[in-house]
């Protein structure tokens, strides 16, 4: 019985994505998945690959399009937007996405002011650890301040550390406590599910984001909502790592994941 919903997946609305809407379609179907949550990169750091590149009639039509043929084979696709540092932009994309539904909002971090997270040479200059305790100030902006469902792959600068060649298995919650108590505290007040990304696990750090210390240590706060995201970008590897995802959450005390529609959670057993 499928069960499981990817609720981080790239297609070609992103300029990043090789993916097409008829091979993910495919692909869920041989994964034996209960849905996909499509997301369109929204970004405006002038830096960023990704930078003003959506497109919402164009995406709306190639979504609309995905949808239609998973109906046949009985996967829900949602349509989602993944707001690249939307405390910094977030007037921009509210006037972009005026107008228009989507399914689920997911908020991401990558840029700590100019330095791109998930690359080694944000770390070669500076001082690691204040990076890092940046990163989750700003990660406590968004949380408190923006619009969102969804909070995606927190932890993600381990991916820059990794191709710097440094450590990466610090527990931030131990570092940090007050600070990562703050933006967790504020995910749980304003409903924002936390991402159980699985990218990690065909990158070099071989991981999940976030780590078990930090979705620990939500549960024992209170937090509940959460998704499972692979933040697929191709069919070559589409989708890996999930029932891992699964199994961290499971170890993390969770029963349920959910899954969004009309920027309502919907959760589901695992």
């Amino acid at each position: 019985m499928a069960t499981l919903y990817d609720m981080h997946v790239h297609t070609t609305s992103s300029p990043d994505s090789d993916l097409g809407g008829e091979e993910l379609v495919e692909l869920a179907l041989e994964d034996n998945l209960a849905g996909v949550g499509v997301v369109a990169h929204v970004d405006a750091h002038p830096e960023d690959y990704c930078s003003n590149s959506f497109e919402p009639e164009v995406y709306d039509a190639e979504t609309n399009s995905t949808r239609r043929t998973a109906e046949r084979g009985g996967i829900q696709i949602l349509k989602g937007v993944e707001l690249g540092e939307p405390h910094r932009f977030g007037g921009q994309y509210v006037e972009l996405m005026r107008g228009r539904s989507y399914d689920f909002v997911t908020g991401a971090l990558h840029w700590v002011d100019d330095n791109l997270v998930l690359e080694a040479d944000c770390f070669r200059s500076g001082d690691r650890l204040e990076i890092i305790e940046e990163y989750y100030r700003q990660t406590l902006e968004i949380v408190e301040c923006c619009d969102l469902d969804v909070l995606a792959h927190p932890g993600m600068f381990r991916r820059g550390l990794a191709r710097a060649g440094l450590g990466h298995d610090l527990d931030e919650t131990e570092l940090w406590p007050d600070l990562l108590a703050e933006v967790l505290q504020a995910m749980i007040d304003r409903g924002i599910a936390m991402e159980v990304n699985t990218s990690g696990l065909r990158k070099k750090e071989d991981l999940i984001y976030p780590g078990a210390p930090l979705l620990k240590l939500y549960r024992e706060m209170g937090g509940s909502l959460v998704v499972l995201g692979s933040d697929t970008h191709s069919g070559e590897k589409a989708f890996i790592g999930l029932e891992k995802g699964r199994k961290m959450l499971e170890d993390c005390g969770f029963e349920s994941a959910s899954y969004y529609r009309a920027r309502v959670a919907v959760p589901y057993l695992i």
